[in-house]
């Protein structure tokens, strides 16, 4: 059902059809009063309904492969109680405010009659059933099982749709890294369902009150309610954020809004009741607190993990020691999912690890230890116990690799999961994503820079025999551009950028030739103005571009001259590199490209630019040469400008890391094709200057085209993908040895099918933030005691 922005909501979708004044690529879905959707599409599937189905087809298959890889063994049941009455609103409530919902009268059957009967379900979709409001707030301590639990809940309420159409799909989001004081909750599930489903970012509009409004497939299936949002992590979230937070989520919350929340519950008492603050509640919610599990539950389900009678005795053996000291560390540090999930791991055999196996291949296969070393007496409390998991954790994955194997693979973890927490000191949040576009700033900030700097200005070395004044605009355009940067705001991107340099770099040119004349003629210094235009590029923001546009125009002019002295090649190429090597270091992108789309903005910009290159050439050497180069530059520029990074196309698909890279990457290399080939072809073909000098001018023209092809091809690549700062990133910390494996991404997923770390869509976790931490604290001399 679609929404107005305040949050009032018509009744519920009656019918769909098809308006025959629309025509075959238009649907509207007809949801009753005096609002209809229209969805612009070629089939009808592209219908919401269509798509929310697609979307559950796609969570489906997602979180049943990922929930194995968690899952390998059966599952370790959960039990739970009702939350502290002090934490959620009164049972009275709930049914009271789901009674005064508009709509079809509700069936009061279903409910629980007190929130203690909630705690009788086995699993946690009927608890969510049988809360009147269907809003409920999972509460559990670290290991407790909250995630695990939340995916188990997600597929059960996939699997009940089946028998159910046209219900909501359960959609997992992670609050670790959400922004509450500058993003709504619907902001940021949308932002969610675009970065990792395909096809949710095409628009769709539709009525209100006359009014047309044209949102995202995505955002219309949250206002439509097709959308059952499961949010993991509330208290991972930063301390003054998560008040926030929670009234983001009120804000979100409308009739017949079902929601799901998990948090530590002593984090979301702070945040609830806090002693200095005001009080805020979760609206409409039930909540169960997760209960700590029996020691023999777990060790009867690690007994029934393993693969033969002798590590079974083993665990039997165990059991007999706890029974004997029941109040010992190990028994109490066994009693959560997480650590019974570490103990699997070090003390359950797994296949062709027996004992008295030969070593597989030419590796040495170390056998799983006895569980009965935890009663050794350096145990002390249940936390070294814990400790002590996590620290064999990784190891006991990797028993197939050598010493020297297992210490590097450890190292570059190591690497990994202290970059992870320095991003989390910087951008203040809770537990955040190992995502590998961030990886881009893992490196020396300056390095793509330099990279990039050094080798575009050997290449203008080589190839740009013109006159000084082009050097000295380049270095003119950027240190304005630096300027604008600093004094005006600069997201608005590259295409306002290259618009604003582009009129001034044209103004500064004009201003310039009219004060002090064309020393080397109009046509040349239209001409440097053009290539300050592009220079600026990477200023981002319209009056950044601007500004470096008119300094570099203006100072080509002011130092024009109709020789090339000496050094004209080496500040040519100082210019070109500086150029090229700011694009790199200001290149930010805090999510992956992921197809390509138009951009009408830089689609005008090339062609303006065409219209100056052509007007410039033909002062130049005549009309037939400014024809040429003009058309040439018009539609190279306007592909070049034109393109721009955008979700893909085809039905709803979880998108996985290494997929996101692959279309990040052809993006990278597609957009730095374009701006190369538009911009090096274009002054290629332009007329010789100075005119007279010895050597063919097809030589001269192809070195100037390479030269200036390699510069922007690189800046646009940059800037308009994550790929180049994350290559040379990556491969800088490769060369260290120490840092990261050459091949990051295979590593990457081999740590996942292994369980370090687990996958949401495009990002990768720890598996749990405690291990994260403990794997941090290895170094050269091993773990941390």
């Amino acid at each position: 059902m679609m929404a107005s922005e305040d949050g009032n909501r018509p009744p519920p979708p009656r019918h769909v059809s098809q308006d025959a004044k629309a025509g075959p690529f238009s649907w509207v879905v007809q949801v009753g009063g005096n609002i209809s959707v229209t969805l612009f599409g070629r089939r009808p599937e592209r219908l919401l309904a269509a798509w929310a189905d697609a979307l559950a087809d796609a969570t489906r298959n997602y979180w049943n492969k990922e929930f194995d890889l968690r899952v390998p063994g059966h599952f370790l049941t959960v039990r739970w109680k009702a939350a502290d009455p002090d934490l959620v609103q009164p049972w009275e409530s709930l049914t009271a405010l789901a009674r005064t919902w508009p709509g079809s009268p509700v069936d009061e059957t279903t409910w629980a009659g007190s929130p203690g009967e909630l705690a009788d379900a086995t699993r946690l979709a009927d608890v969510l059933h049988r809360t009147p409001t269907c809003r409920l707030l999972v509460l559990g301590e670290p290991g407790a099982g909250k995630t695990i639990l939340l995916i188990r809940l997600l597929l059960d309420l996939l699997a009940q749709r089946e028998s159910s159409p046209g219900t909501p799909v359960p959609f997992y989001v992670s609050l670790a890294s959400w922004n509450p004081v500058e993003q709504s909750l619907h902001d940021l599930l949308e932002q969610s369902l675009i970065a990792n489903l395909k096809g949710l970012h095409r628009k769709v509009a539709y009525q209100i009150d006359g009014v047309t409004y044209r949102r995202t497939i995505a955002r219309a299936l949250l206002q439509e309610r097709r959308i059952l949002p499961v949010l993991d992590g509330l208290d991972e979230l930063p301390k003054e954020w998560r008040g926030i937070g929670v009234m983001r989520i009120n804000e979100a919350l409308g009739s017949h809004r079902s929601m799901v929340v998990a948090s530590r519950g002593a984090a979301l008492r702070e945040t609830l009741r806090p002693e200095h603050d005001a009080e805020v509640e979760l609206a409409g919610a039930a909540g169960v607190e997760l209960l700590p599990l029996a020691v023999e539950t777990v060790l009867e389900h690690l007994k029934h993990a393993t693969t033969g009678p002798d590590t079974r005795a083993r665990w039997d053996e165990m059991a007999a020691q706890i029974r004997a000291r029941p109040s010992a560390a190990s028994a109490l540090a066994l009693t959560t999912p997480l650590a019974a999930r570490l103990a699997d791991v070090l003390y359950n055999l797994r296949p062709r690890e027996q004992p008295s196996a030969e070593p597989r291949s030419t590796r040495d296969v170390l056998p799983p230890p006895s569980p009965v070393e935890l009663f050794h007496q350096r145990f002390t409390t249940p936390d070294t116990v814990r400790r002590y998991l996590l620290d064999a954790y990784v190891p006991a994955l990797y028993r197939d690799q050598r010493a020297q194997e297992l210490h590097r693979t450890r190292r570059w973890l190591a690497f990994l999961a202290r970059d992870v927490q320095r991003r989390e000191t910087v951008q203040g949040d809770g537990f955040t994503p190992l995502d590998w576009w961030s990886l881009g700033d893992a490196g020396p900030r300056l390095l793509p820079g330099l990279i990039v700097g050094a080798l575009t200005t050997a290449v203008g070395v080589w190839g740009l025999h013109l006159p000084v004044s082009a050097g000295i605009g380049l270095i003119a355009a950027v240190a304005g551009g630096l300027v604008g940067r600093r004094l005006f705001d600069s997201r608005s991107g590259m295409a306002m950028a290259l618009g604003g340099g582009l009129i001034g770099g044209l103004t500064g040119t004009v201003a310039a030739v009219l004060l002090f004349g064309a020393v080397q003629g109009v046509g040349p210094s239209l001409t440097g103005g053009l290539a300050a235009c592009i220079t600026v590029g990477s200023m981002g923001g319209f009056r950044a571009g601007a500004l470096g546009g008119f300094t570099g125009g203006f100072a080509a002019v002011l130092t024009g001259r109709p020789e090339v002295i000496a050094i004209a090649p080496l500040v040519n190429g100082i210019g070109l590199g500086l150029g090229a090597g700011c694009a790199a270091v200001l290149a930010f992108h805090s999510e992956p490209a992921r197809e390509r789309r138009w951009s009408l903005r830089g689609i005008l910009t090339g062609l303006a630019a065409g219209l100056i290159m052509g007007l410039a050439a033909t002062l130049q050497a005549g009309l037939r040469r400014g024809l040429l180069v003009g058309i040439v530059t018009a539609v190279l520029g306007s592909i070049a400008g034109g393109l721009k990074a955008a979700p893909p196309k085809g039905p709803p698909v979880f998108t996985t890391p290494a997929l996101s890279l692959l279309r990040d990457r052809r993006t990278f290399w597609a957009t730095a094709l374009a701006g190369g080939l538009a911009v090096g072809v274009s002054t290629g073909l332009g007329p010789r200057f100075p005119p007279g000098q010895p050597g063919s001018d097809v030589i001269f023209g192809l070195k100037v085209g390479i030269a200036n092809a390699v510069a922007v091809g690189l800046a646009f690549g940059f800037l308009r993908a994550a790929y180049g700062r994350y290559t040379t990133s990556r491969l800088w910390l490769a060369l260290r040895g120490d840092r990261l494996p050459k091949r990051l991404m295979y590593f990457l997923d081999d740590a996942h099918k292994r369980g370090v770390l687990r996958q949401n869509g495009v990002h990768y976790q720890f598996t749990h933030q405690n291990l994260q931490e403990r794997v941090a604290l290895y170094t050269a001399q091993g773990p941390a005691p």
